[in-house]
């Protein structure tokens, strides 16, 4: 099993051509670089993959130009240029909670403050919001919920039914699910916390120096706020929700615990929680910061940490700066583990996919039956009655076919004689299966219990019949005595 970094910068502004801005694609644990991509910038969070491997494209919305590009897995230049409505300031994918290869809508924020959402199969332009009155900075999503930062300070909560669903006439099903107006300066990240549908909660982060909790259980009700000492550009939470890791704009990385032992009881217990604001105090022994960007840029002065992720195991963790350097770090010592290669600009996007070691569909060769395009993006909202005559594009893939030679007559017949050796009855019980008329349950029961039964039926009803008629006497005795 092996862990792959996508990374991409913001490119040099000056070059129009972006002859300078790339991407990569390369290994977490190891040297190998796996793929490559030219003329590749983006704006913060304005990258995606689709998946990884052959047939997967990247989509990477252009900073200055309202283009969309899109790159074949295998091909180091564009494979197709897609115009858009407006320039794309975040983008992202809505991604099936039961398979996270799949992608089955495009999420756009643009840099009016409205949210776009298209089907990646068919490039329908589904749904048009006006979220924001500032470009977006930021889309998260998971399990129907999708989430907007904005520069506006504001967060808006939607859920799928309310952006797809128009039926009421007064439009309530519109409505956000919630809107945070907690923070007072730029959202600079969202998350989701992965688990139960019951306990999701969104973690959010602002230039106010805080960082938000909000527990999404009934409505998003705030449970904990953290006050940073600098402003938070960016931030990732530990896989198993035990930490807090916060980027800040001196190029320091701030390590914030959600469990403490209590010293009284010796009792783990949550930091936070019940509206609870948790003040961070300077580290000035730097026990709790990593200081690798910093130390690393000592004749910048001006360097903030723009992305972080955490690696499967949330031991080693990677982090890029708006100076375009990306280093892979190790949380317990502190130190570097691995440098990535320099991008020019700021760290715009990274992500991190589990692959298996050596795999097929990760080599740089591109199979010509392969689907090489996307569906242009449509400009215009579809009309309800449109929605019937959807053209898909997709490539269905079915399961490897048997081979009639891989099938042997002689194991098929061993396979159904040991098969019925486990129903066969090698006691002396007489059992028979009785089949109900009413819904078709089966029970096995053997015919010494029927017989049993019936006889203590019969037995109940004979005693049954013998009181009865006893107290007819009785009532027959007691109405001639009052007489």
């Amino acid at each position: 099993m092996d862990e792959l970094v996508f990374y991409n910068a913001r490119g040099n502004p000056q070059d129009k051509k972006h002859s300078t801005a790339f991407a990569y694609l390369a290994s977490l644990h190891t040297t190998k670089v796996v793929h490559q991509y030219r003329q590749c910038p983006s704006s913060p969070n304005a990258s995606v993959n689709v998946s990884i491997g052959h047939g997967s494209h990247l989509l990477v919305a252009l900073p200055e130009r309202p283009v969309l590009h899109v790159y074949l897995y295998g091909k180091e230049s564009p494979e197709q240029i897609i115009p858009l409505p407006e320039i794309l300031t975040s983008l992202t994918i809505y991604r099936d909670s039961n398979n996270n290869m799949k992608g089955d809508l495009l999420l756009g924020g643009s840099n009016s403050g409205r949210l776009y959402i298209w089907s990646l199969n068919s490039g329908l332009l589904l749904s048009v919001k006006q979220a924001h009155y500032q470009p977006l900075t930021h889309i998260t999503t998971y399990s129907g919920f999708i989430a907007t930062g904005s520069k506006d300070s504001r967060i808006v909560i939607y859920t799928i039914n309310s952006l797809f669903m128009n039926n009421n006439e007064n439009n309530e099903n519109e409505k956000p699910y919630a809107i945070l107006t907690d923070h007072t300066l730029e959202i600079t990240s969202l998350t989701f916390t992965k688990g139960l549908n019951n306990d999701i909660k969104l973690i959010s982060s602002s230039l106010d120096s805080t960082i938000r909790i909000y527990s999404l259980t009934i409505s998003a009700k705030l449970i904990t706020t953290i006050v940073s000492t600098n402003p938070i550009t960016s931030f990732v939470c530990d896989p198993a929700m035990r930490a807090i890791y916060i980027g800040m704009n001196n190029g320091n990385i701030r390590y914030v615990p959600l469990f403490k032992i209590n010293p009284k009881n010796k009792i783990i217990e949550s930091v936070g929680g019940l509206g609870k604001i948790i003040t961070l105090k300077p580290d000035t022994e730097l026990l709790d910061t990593i200081t690798v960007h910093a130390e690393n840029h000592k004749d910048v002065s001006d360097i903030k940490i723009t992305c972080m992720k955490l690696s499967f195991d949330g031991t080693l963790l990677i982090t890029g700066d708006n100076l375009g350097s990306l280093y892979v770090i190790d949380i317990t010592t502190k130190q570097i583990r691995k440098k990535m290669k320099d991008l020019v600009g700021e760290i715009c996007n990274i992500e991190l996919w589990n692959v298996k070691d050596n795999e097929e569909k990760l080599n740089n060769t591109v199979d010509k039956n392969l689907m090489r395009n996307i569906p242009v993006l449509k400009r215009s909202i579809i009309e309800g009655k449109d929605l019937i005559n959807q053209c898909l594009t997709m490539r269905l893939t079915g399961d490897k076919t048997i081979n009639s030679s891989d099938w042997n007559f002689q194991s098929f017949i061993n396979n159904v004689q040991s098969e019925e050796q486990i129903f066969a009855n090698f006691s002396s019980v007489d059992s028979t299966t009785t089949t109900s008329s009413g819904g078709g349950v089966t029970f096995n029961t053997d015919s010494k219990t029927i017989t049993d039964l019936k006889d203590k039926i019969s037995k109940k009803d004979q005693e049954y019949t013998d009181l009865k008629a006893k107290y007819d006497e009785l009532l027959l005795a007691y109405t001639a005595s009052l007489k």
